[in-house]
């Protein structure tokens, strides 16, 4: 209990005694507190000049200068005036320093020097600034991007989902995709303004990767937005440093934009553990869907085109056509915004391109779309394509070949990914194979590469089967590519091939027809360069009159009769000729009644013999001398088949399909076929068989 008491006493002996010692010291060593407060006024002094320079160097660098700095400035200057009217006092009142009588005033002004002392320190403490100045900004150059911007519903979907996921403490990658020229770029901007103004974020950075992504240039873009220096010269060096400021923010926004591929973000100074702790959220944006997943994007988002209210609303803010009074001014200029389909670069583009134009100017534009022709834009205001045309280019030499066969197809077509793997094994889009099923796994990886650039898009069919689309604005852009590259692509949609003048398809790459009219072609093909024909129509189509030797380079050809799969109704004639076209590789007839089909033993390269919906007596016994068919499809042939043995002698098919049109009601077996006693088709792997 005693020391308990003991330890009490001593505890207010502290209290007491400790501030009675330091009020003496104000009486008894005033000398002592005028030199501290000289020494302290001399180093504060020297700190603001140091500051003073910084801010007349950042000054010229066109820097703004942080206002902690300047305040901090203003204050000092305050205090400083201060304890120079302290000293003056002091010197003022030297007698009351001189004697050994303590006096009140000797106690007073120790006791300020003390004080003010204490304040210089803290101030001299505080010039270590967490940021001094940063780049000027004119006044808006930030958001110029977005000038203008409109967010249509589509828009306001992607930017909503956009906001929720940064909003989601479990989200930290964010990927916005979408086809070449949607807006990805304008609408992260807003949402960058967004996040700035919210203060949902304290810092947010903006940087652009590009198609090749020159890690160093990111650094340097990332430090001008942190208005912070980089003094090291490797990208290694750089990373680290960038990595140290960024651990100063406690929540930072980066956003990098157009990127074509993978790279690791920790090689620009952001790491695995700043996104997992919530201090850091990523949102990039990118043309291939592939990314988002290569970049372990948690939140994928895709930003969808405009619809035709939308398209018009945005054509008419460019192209002003309502300050023209024609009424068929308008018409065309909706009939133009149509064409655009929704893609945000081409209507603006093509709108800017026709402000203040005459009429005939815009009824040419419209033609020129109408006809797949690129529309001119002029210089500083971009070229329709030039955004879209980086997609393509991004491609490898065989998805680029794969891209342009997409394009023979009519505008809005359902495109069969069959339908690509056999013109893309006759083409030779992938060279040499091994087998048939590695070159249809290699085509429909490339499908997926122009899906993933959106170049193609999948779509479903009204019937309810998944195909393929692609934008008419991007299959424009294939034609225009292939006419540059010496590809030329003839669409034929509203003439008779007859009626087509001689020349016009002797440098063409491929044609094809879809005048649902044509019934008899009697031009003479001379096309030493065309390598696909497809020729679609509605009815009976004669060709007898036709001379096909001058098409020795053809590789690819397809005669459909459309959806009028009655092959009783619908006669093919082939010219004599036909057995001249030695390269082909492809040979697709559908829907026809044909007769006689020995001709195809004369095609010796062929690996693909499509005959759907076909009606013919039988398979000719030469059949077999076809040593490099791969594929033979006889789905659904009326009266099928009196010599369905000679099948057995294709001793390299691979995939077979065979079904009876005369039995709808036939089953479907999966046991290996038997075709006969010699059976040589060792190599089968896949096939379809449909008999009663």
């Amino acid at each position: 209990m005693a020391e308990v008491g003991i330890s009490v006493a001593t505890k207010v002996a502290e209290y007491l005694v400790q501030p009675v010692i330091r009020q003496g010291q104000y009486l008894f060593c005033a000398n002592k507190f005028l030199k501290n407060l000289k020494d302290k006024k001399k180093e504060l002094m020297s700190t603001r000049d140091i500051v003073v320079k910084r801010v007349e160097e950042a000054k010229r660098k066109t820097e703004r200068i942080e206002d902690v700095v300047q305040k901090w400035l203003t204050e000092v200057q305050t205090l400083l005036e201060e304890v120079k009217k302290l000293e003056q006092q002091v010197k003022a009142n030297n007698s009351c320093f001189q004697g050994r009588c303590p006096t009140w005033k000797r106690y007073h002004l120790c006791k300020e020097m003390v004080e003010k002392t204490k304040v210089m320190i803290e101030f001299d403490n505080k010039s270590n600034f967490k940021t001094f100045a940063r780049l000027a900004t004119l006044p808006g150059i930030e958001y110029s991007s977005s000038e203008g911007f409109t967010c249509f519903e589509s828009t306001k979907l992607a930017y909503a989902q956009i906001w929720e996921a940064l909003q989601d403490d479990g989200v930290y990658r964010i990927a916005l995709f979408g086809l070449g020229g949607s807006g990805k770029t304008t609408l992260v901007t807003e949402v960058r303004k967004k996040a700035k103004e919210s203060n949902l974020f304290d810092r947010v950075v903006a940087v652009t990767a590009s198609q090749t992504p020159n890690v160093r240039n990111i650094q340097g873009q990332m430090a001008d937005m942190l208005n912070f220096k980089l003094e090291e010269e490797t990208e290694k060096g750089r990373a680290q440093q960038l990595h140290m400021r960024l651990k100063e923010e406690k929540r930072i926004l980066v956003i990098v934009d157009d990127v074509w591929g993978e790279f690791n973000l920790k090689d620009i100074g952001i790491d695995f553990y700043m996104c997992h702790n919530g201090s850091c959220k990523i949102i990039l944006t990118t043309r291939r869907q592939q990314v988002c997943t290569l970049m372990d994007c948690q939140k994928k988002i895709r930003l969808d085109l405009l619809n035709e209210d939308e398209a018009w609303a945005l054509f008419k803010r460019h192209a002003e056509p309502d300050n023209q009074s024609s009424l068929s001014l308008s018409s065309v200029a909706q009939d133009i915004a149509r064409e655009c389909k929704g893609l945000p670069i081409a209507i603006q583009a093509v709108g800017r391109s026709l402000k203040g134009q005459s009429i005939h100017e815009w009824k040419i534009a419209l033609e020129k779309l109408r006809s797949s022709k690129p529309v001119d834009v002029e210089d500083g205001q971009g070229n329709v394509f030039s955004c879209l045309k980086l997609s393509y280019d991004y491609l490898k030499d065989e998805n680029k070949l794969l891209f342009l066969i997409c394009c023979i197809f009519p505008e809005d077509y359902y495109i069969s990914n069959e339908d690509l793997i056999r013109c893309g094994v006759g083409l030779g889009v992938y060279g040499e194979y091994q087998s048939f099923d590695l070159a249809r796994s290699q085509i429909m990886v490339g499908i997926n590469k122009l899906v993933d650039s959106c170049l193609l898009m999948h779509s479903v069919r009204w019937s309810g089967g998944i195909t393929l689309k692609m934008h008419d604005l991007v299959r424009n852009l294939g034609l225009w590519i292939a006419s540059k590259e010496g590809r030329t692509i003839m669409v034929n949609l509203s003439n008779n091939l007859s009626l087509i003048g001689d020349g016009v398809i002797n440098d063409q790459f491929a044609v094809s027809s879809w005048y649902r009219q044509t019934n008899q072609i009697s031009t003479l093909f001379v096309a030493a360069k065309l390598e696909i024909l497809w020729i679609e129509t509605g009815g009976s189509l004669d060709l007898s009159s036709a001379s096909f030797e001058g098409l020795q380079g053809l590789k690819v050809m397809v005669l459909d009769s459309s959806c009028n799969y009655n092959p009783t109704s619908c006669n093919l004639s082939l010219p004599p000729s036909i057995e001249s076209l030695t390269n082909l590789q492809t040979l697709c007839l559908r829907g026809w009644k044909l007769g006689d089909i020995s001709f195809v033993v004369k095609l010796k390269k062929l690996e693909v013999l499509e005959l759907k919906y076909c009606f013919f007596n039988e398979l000719p016994n030469q059949i077999a001398n076809l040593n490099k068919l791969k594929l033979l499809d006889l789905s659904e042939c009326a009266a099928l088949l009196e010599n369905y043995e000679a099948i057995g002698e294709l001793s390299e098919i691979e995939e077979l399909y065979v079904s009876d049109a005369s039995h709808p009601r036939g089953m479907w077996r999966n046991p290996s076929p038997s075709f006969g006693d010699n059976v040589v088709a060792t190599k089968l792997q896949r096939y379809v068989i449909k008999f009663v």
